[in-house]
C-alpha cells in the first residue's frame, strides 16, 4: 500500500491516497522536538522517534513511502531499508500544505494563522542559528581568516619598519641605509643596544652571532658615524612593538600551520601551509578550490595580469600565487609555465582528496611531480629562440592617433 509522507515544522504527518490521517508526530507541544529532528537531519541522521513513526505505519501493511523532501526519503531508504519515491510536485503533498491549518483541525490542533507563523519563525530561527554557527566552526573558514590577518600585519611590519628606519637613521644613519636591509634584524640591534656608544665588539658579540668582521665594521661605523644625539628611549620601545608584532605573526604561522594539518593535510605536505592557504582563501573555501579546474588554480592571484593579457594583449600569465613555491621559483624560467602546469594539476587532487575525506596521497603525488619537473628540464635545457613577431594592426593605428594628435 501506498502512503504520503509530509514533513513540515509543527509536525510529521502520514496520509493514504485519499488524504486520510493514518499516524502523525507532533512538533507544536515541544518547539525543541521540531529543532532536533530537522538538526538530525542536516547531520544525514534520523530521530529515534522517527523510525518508530516509519516502523509502525510499515507493520501496519504500508510498503510504499512517497516523499517530497529528498533528502528525508534518501536517508530512510538508506537507515531503514524501506522502499521510497520522490514526487517534488505531487498534489497530495501541495494542497496539503496549502491547507496546513485546516488539516492540522481535523486531527484536533486549533491554530489561528498567527500562531503557526510565530512557530514558524522561531523554529527557523533556531535552525539558522545553528547552521550560521556550524558554518563558523569549519576550519577553511579559519583558515581564511588567519591568512587574510597575515597579510595585514606583514604590510604593517613593513610600514612601521620603514618608520622606524628613517627615525633612527637620525642617530645612526649608516646602519639603516645600507649595512642591514632586514627590517627586524635593525628593530633587535635598536631594541638591545639602543644608542650608537652601545655597538662595541664586546655588546654585539655577547647578543649577536655575528661574523668577526661584520662586528669590526659596525664598530667602526658607530664610532665615526654623522647622525645627531637624539632621544632613543621613544625609538626603542616603537621598535619593541614591530618585535612584539613579528612574534605574534610567528605565533599566528604555526597555528595555520597546525590547522592546515588538520584540515588539508595533502595540500599541507605539497605545498606548505602559507601558499595552501593563500589559495584556499583565494577560491573561497577549500570545497571551490577543490571543484576549480586546474588552468584556474594555476592563476589564481594572477587575475589582473590576465585581464591586462585579454584587454591589450600584453604578455599571458604563467603563475599566480603557485609562484611562490620553491620548485617554480628556483626553476628555469622558459620552464615556469610547463612546471605550474603540472603542479596545478597535482594540487586540484590533494584539494579534492582532503574536502571529500580521502587518505593520504600527497607522498605519491610529490614523487610524480619531482618525476615530471626532472622531465621537463632534461627536454628543454635550453631557453626556445625568440621568434620576429609582425608589428600587429594595433600598434599601427596607435600610432596614426599619436601622429594626429601632434598634428
Amino acid at each position: 500500500m501506498r502512503c504520503f509522507i509530509i514533513d513540515t515544522l509543527m509536525g510529521i504527518y502520514a496520509t493514504d491516497d485519499g488524504g486520510n490521517f493514518l499516524n502523525y508526530i507532533n512538533f507544536l507541544s515541544d518547539i525543541q522536538k521540531s529543532i532536533e529532528f530537522y538538526k538530525s537531519l542536516n547531520n544525514d541522521m534520523l530521530s529515534e522517534e522517527y523510525s518508530d513513526f516509519m516502523n509502525e505505519l510499515k507493520n501496519t501493511g504500508f510498503d510504499d513511502f512517497v516523499f517530497d523532501n529528498k533528502k528525508l526519503k534518501e536517508l530512510t531508504t538508506q537507515c531503514l531499508g524501506f522502499t521510497a519515491s520522490f514526487e517534488k510536485y505531487s498534489l497530495e503533498f501541495k494542497n496539503f500544505r496549502f491547507n496546513l491549518r485546516d488539516q492540522l483541525n481535523k486531527i484536533g490542533f486549533t491554530k489561528t494563522r498567527d500562531e503557526i507563523l510565530l512557530f514558524f519563525k522561531k523554529v527557523e530561527e533556531q535552525l539558522i542559528k545553528d547552521k550560521v554557527s556550524q558554518f563558523g566552526s569549519k576550519g577553511d573558514v579559519e583558515i581564511v581568516q588567519i591568512i587574510e590577518t597575515l597579510d595585514i600585519l606583514k604590510k604593517s611590519i613593513s610600514l612601521f619598519s620603514s618608520r622606524m628606519r628613517e627615525w633612527y637613521g637620525l642617530h645612526f644613519p649608516e646602519l639603516t641605509d645600507k649595512f642591514i636591509e632586514e627590517n627586524i634584524l635593525i628593530a633587535k640591534l635598536i631594541t638591545i643596544l639602543g644608542k650608537r656608544d652601545n655597538f662595541t665588539y664586546e655588546k654585539i658579540d655577547q647578543e649577536f652571532s655575528f661574523k668577526e668582521s661584520r662586528i669590526n665594521l659596525l664598530q667602526n661605523l658607530a664610532s665615526s658615524s654623522m647622525g645627531a644625539d637624539i632621544e632613543i628611549s621613544i625609538i626603542k620601545k616603537y621598535a619593541h612593538e614591530i618585535l612584539s608584532l613579528d612574534d605574534f605573526r610567528q605565533e599566528l604561522e604555526d597555528h595555520l600551520d597546525m590547522l592546515m594539518e588538520q584540515v588539508a593535510p595533502n595540500l599541507f605536505a605539497l605545498v606548505g601551509g602559507l601558499i595552501g592557504a593563500k589559495l584556499i582563501a583565494k577560491a573561497g573555501s577549500l570545497k571551490k578550490l577543490a571543484f576549480m579546474p586546474a588552468s584556474r588554480i594555476q592563476l589564481l592571484g594572477a587575475e589582473k595580469a590576465l585581464y591586462r593579457f585579454l584587454k591589450t594583449g600584453e604578455k599571458r600569465p604563467k603563475h599566480g600565487l603557485i609562484f611562490q613555491w620553491n620548485q617554480i621559483r628556483g626553476s628555469k624560467p622558459w620552464n615556469r609555465g610547463k612546471i605550474s602546469r603540472v603542479i596545478s594539476g597535482k594540487i586540484g587532487i590533494s584539494a579534492k582528496v582532503d574536502f571529500f575525506g580521502g587518505e593520504f596521497v600527497a607522498d605519491m603525488l610529490s614523487k610524480d611531480i619531482n618525476e615530471k619537473i626532472l622531465e621537463i628540464e632534461k627536454k628543454y635545457p635550453n631557453p626556445p629562440l625568440k621568434k620576429s613577431e609582425p608589428k600587429s594592426k594595433i600598434s599601427s593605428s596607435k600610432k596614426q592617433m599619436y601622429k594626429k594628435k601632434r598634428r
